[in-house]
């Protein structure tokens, strides 16, 4: 009000146009300006200069550093692409860039492109051959028309998953012939038509199948179906079988489709629990399904009775938590079937890999703790990746720092960061956000709303001056105006701090555990978790929210207790690296001992099989 009225005589001007009196605030304690909470360049440069002659912290990271021939990084870089490219889960999109550069260099010639499963790194590939004019490779790589669509997303640098909007790239005659030729040979192509209608009917603009109806004539016809919308589809065949209540022809028809099969397996046993045909007719196709998948559902299967909820990580890396009512209980005896069936088929799948018979095999107990990687997709890219629901060892004897660092590129925007406080039973007991900026052992730095230059927020936790009531605190970084996580530079993270007052520098490389990328859509990130009592930070790595604006936790915290408590329990409810590691051993032979000196190890570093390194573990061992 003093600004609007004009009635500050003295002070210091900014370049906003406002003044700040010097008996209201002492601007040598401030990077932006207090009274309007936006950044003022002279502040920034003023408050930067300070901060680089404040003293380190005490911390020290030793980091190895081998020097190695120019074939060994050759050697390695190759090897790292293949890991990724065979991976048998998705990976993370930030590598997305990295593996086209090395597929650039290195060439498709020499690999195994049978061993690519996953579509959005098939889809890679297929770039690198598109661009190269081998259209006719592309057509003998490709084997579905959703195949096609992933190729044309990843030519215009659109979602290869194609959870959002695809882009087409303009074609020529030639390139739209050998789109016609490969959809031509397709098996069931009206119906994979149909599973993404709207991008066809687009793309069909661009193909004119009708020019070449002649030639193509499945392909012409199966559009003409498109558009008629007289396609009788496969899951909707399923589910007119599924209200009918024939159960041999039901069975009969999903067992062309193993991984349907496999996902209807639940409803199925509720629907008809007296049916005893239904677990035999998912043995019969059980060995043919990925490692990836039967651990899913021997998780799911051993959980479910017990769960009141059920939980799926969208694609985007969002969550859904759904009630699981008693009226999905499965009887134990049918449980125990399914279990058999799963222990089985997973056995058998491990074993036609190379012996380890007469090899010693150490597993770090600790792996219980990490959660197979199984959807990287949207999985942040940071210092430190694994799986979703995570737990990893906290020093409670120091200063926790959480902070989100952001820097605008078009418009004002303005992000908050905030911790929820919640006891042993995800009962909000308080919070810390710009509206509340302290608590018990908590402090929080202050709100910034624009970021021209950068601008960071961070809350200090002390973590044995916590309220003892607390059990958990949940982080957010809310986004209360302005530009999306994904259209800007943009990352959160913490640090462990021996030292914190003004002496110290406020952001030390050194001290920082792990930092990563905010990449998603969503209104609001729960990056993690902290458990108080296990001293563990749980890393949850999801976007929440479809409210564009001016989102807080005050709007949030009972959607974020659900959503925590769920993530809390995944070690438990979802397939962890010892369950893996275990499986290995005993499916390949190996001689389980309890010294981390055996021939063959897993842990979380140093060892043959990391929890730590994603690649490997989706390449080599899923």
């Amino acid at each position: 009000l003093g600004n609007t009225f004009g009635i500050f005589e003295e002070g210091t001007p900014l370049e906003n146009g406002g003044v700040v009196p010097e008996w209201l605030f002492d601007l040598r304690q401030f990077g932006a300006d207090p009274i309007t909470q936006f950044q003022s360049k002279s502040l920034w440069q003023r408050a930067k200069g300070l901060l680089e002659k404040r003293k380190a912290d005490e911390h020290t990271e030793w980091l190895d550093i081998e020097l190695v021939w120019a074939d060994e990084v050759a050697m390695r870089l190759r090897g790292w692409l293949e890991s990724c490219l065979f991976a048998k889960s998705s990976i993370k999109e930030s590598l997305h860039s990295d593996i086209e550069q090395l597929l650039s260099f290195f060439g498709a010639e020499g690999f195994d492109l049978d061993q690519i499963v996953m579509k959005e790194n098939q889809a890679l590939l297929l770039r690198l051959l598109w661009q190269s004019g081998q259209e006719a490779a592309v057509a003998t790589l490709a084997k579905t028309p959703t195949d096609i669509l992933r190729l044309f997303a990843a030519l215009t640098d659109t979602d290869v998953s194609l959870a959002s909007p695809v882009k087409f790239p303009k074609l020529s005659r030639a390139q739209r012939r050998a789109v016609l030729g490969a959809l031509e040979t397709s098996t069931s192509l009206a119906e994979d038509l149909k599973r993404y209608r709207g991008l066809w009917l687009e793309l069909g603009r661009y193909l004119h199948p009708g020019e070449y109806r002649r030639k193509f004539p499945k392909v012409a016809a199966a559009f003409d179906a498109l558009r008629n919308g007289s396609i009788t589809t496969f899951n909707s065949r399923t589910e007119a079988l599924l209200r009918a209540g024939d159960v041999a022809e039901l069975l009969e028809h999903l067992s062309r489709r193993p991984g349907v099969l496999a996902r209807k397996l639940h409803e199925l046993l509720r629907r008809f629990p007296e049916d005893p045909s239904i677990v035999g007719t998912f043995a019969a196709v059980a060995n043919g399904m990925t490692v990836k998948n039967l651990l899913v559902l021997k998780s799911y299967f051993a959980t479910i009775n017990d769960a009141n909820y059920r939980t799926v990580v969208t694609k985007s890396g969002k969550i859904k938590v759904l009630p699981n009512s008693s009226k999905h209980a499965v009887s134990a005896k049918r449980l125990g079937a399914v279990g058999a069936v799963l222990d089985s088929a997973l056995l058998a799948a491990v074993a036609n890999r190379e012996s380890w018979e007469g090899k010693t095999v150490w597993i770090d107990p600790q792996l219980e703790n990490y959660t197979v990687p199984l959807a990287q997709r949207a999985a942040s890219d940071g210092l430190l990746t694994v799986g979703r629901g995570s737990r990893i060892p906290v020093e409670l004897d120091k200063v926790l720092r959480l902070f989100v660092y952001w820097k605008e590129s078009s418009r004002r925007t303005d992000l908050d960061l905030s911790v929820i406080q919640f006891d042993a039973g995800f009962k909000y007991v308080g919070h810390v956000s710009y509206t509340n900026l302290s608590s018990s052992g908590i402090a929080h730095s202050g709100d910034l709303q624009s970021a021209p230059l950068g601008a960071a927020e961070f809350i200090d936790i002390t973590l044995t001056r916590v309220s003892p009531k607390v059990r958990y605190l949940a982080t957010q970084v809310y986004r209360y105006a302005g530009e999306a996580f994904a259209d800007m530079q943009c990352h959160a993270g913490w640090m462990l701090r021996a030292n914190v007052d003004t002496n110290y520098k406020t952001f030390d490389v050194k001290t920082v555990a792990n930092k990563f990328d905010l990449m998603g859509r969503g209104s609001y990130c729960v990056p993690l978790v902290v458990d108080l009592k296990r001293q563990e930070i749980i890393l949850t790595d999801l976007y929440m929210g479809s409210k564009a604006f001016h989102n807080n936790v005050e709007g949030a915290h009972g959607n974020v207790a659900m959503a925590s408590r769920e993530i809390a329990r995944f070690t438990k409810t979802r397939p962890n690296m010892n369950m893996l590691a275990q499986l290995h051993c005993e499916a390949r032979n190996g001689q389980a001992v309890d010294t981390p000196g055996a021939d063959i190890t897993f842990g979380l570093e140093g060892c043959t099989y990391n929890a730590k390194n994603v690649e490997q573990v989706l390449a080599r061992l899923l």
